[in-house]
C-alpha cells in the first residue's frame, strides 16, 4: 500500500506540470481554473471544515482560507496526507463534521464508488457541499488502479443515488477536444521519444482551437471531465 501510494503522488504532481508540448497540456491548464470558480460556490467561511478526498499533494489547498480546517486524506505513505483512508476507502472522520469534501480526479480510481460517494455524503454536514470530477471519456490510466468512466447521466445518477441533490453540473473538455486528444493518445507512445512532444504540442495547439467552437451544453452532454457540485439535504 505505501508503494501505491508513492506512486500515485508522484504521478500526480507529474501531470500537473503544465508545458505546451505536455499531452494533456490543456486539460491541465483549464481544469484547475474551473475548480478554483467552482469552489466559490461552496460557499464556505474562513474558519470551514474541507475535507481534501484522495488529496495527491493537496495541489487545491490555496481555493481555501488559510484559518480553513484543511483534512487532506489520502492512501498510506502520503507525506503531504494528515488523514489515512482505510483498506475499506473510508476515513476516520466523524459524521455530520465538514463543510465540504473535494474530490478531483479521484472516483475513477474508487475500487467501489458508491462507498466513496456514501462516505463523502456521511462526513458532510447538513448544507455542506460536494465539489467532485471525475473522468468521462478518457483512455485508461491506471493510478495506481483505473476503474471507471461515467456518461453525463450516469455521474448525475450516482450522485443523487447517495442522496445529493445537485446543485451545478458541466463538462470540461467537450467532444471534438477529447476526440483529438484520444488521436493523440492512440499514437503517442508509439513514437520514438524524441518525436512525442511535438505531437503533444500540434495536438493540443488544435484542442486549444477546437475548444473555442465548442458550446457548454454540448461539453455537458460529452466531455473528457464532468464536474459536480452536490448539496447535502
Amino acid at each position: 500500500m505505501p508503494d501505491e501510494s508513492r506512486f500515485h503522488h508522484a504521478r500526480a504532481r507529474d501531470l500537473r506540470r503544465s508545458t505546451r508540448w505536455h499531452r494533456l497540456s490543456y486539460i491541465i491548464r483549464v481544469l484547475p481554473a474551473r475548480l478554483e470558480v467552482l469552489s466559490r460556490s461552496l460557499a464556505l467561511g474562513p474558519e470551514a471544515s474541507v475535507l481534501d478526498y484522495g488529496c495527491a499533494e493537496a495541489p487545491y489547498r490555496h481555493f481555501f482560507a488559510p484559518e480553513t480546517r484543511y483534512l487532506a486524506a489520502d492512501l498510506p505513505g502520503n507525506p503531504d496526507a494528515n488523514v489515512e483512508i482505510r483498506p475499506d476507502g473510508t476515513v476516520p472522520i466523524e459524521t455530520g463534521t465538514m463543510d465540504a469534501v473535494l474530490s478531483t480526479q479521484v472516483l475513477e480510481h474508487a475500487a467501489d464508488p458508491r462507498v466513496y460517494l456514501a462516505e463523502c455524503f456521511r462526513v458532510l454536514r447538513p448544507g455542506g457541499r460536494l465539489l467532485l470530477s471525475t473522468h468521462g471519456l478518457m483512455v485508461y490510466h491506471p493510478d495506481p488502479v483505473d476503474y471507471w468512466r461515467w456518461t453525463c447521466a450516469g455521474l448525475q445518477r450516482e450522485v443523487t443515488t447517495a442522496g445529493f441533490e445537485i446543485r451545478h453540473f458541466e463538462g470540461i473538455m467537450g467532444l471534438a477536444a477529447t476526440g483529438l486528444q484520444l488521436v493523440q493518445d492512440s499514437y503517442y507512445y508509439r513514437l520514438p521519444r524524441r518525436l512525442a512532444p511535438g505531437l503533444a504540442l500540434l495536438l493540443q495547439t488544435l484542442i486549444t482551437v477546437a475548444e473555442r467552437f465548442e458550446g457548454q451544453r454540448s461539453r455537458d452532454l460529452n466531455a473528457l471531465v464532468f464536474a459536480v457540485v452536490a448539496e447535502k439535504p
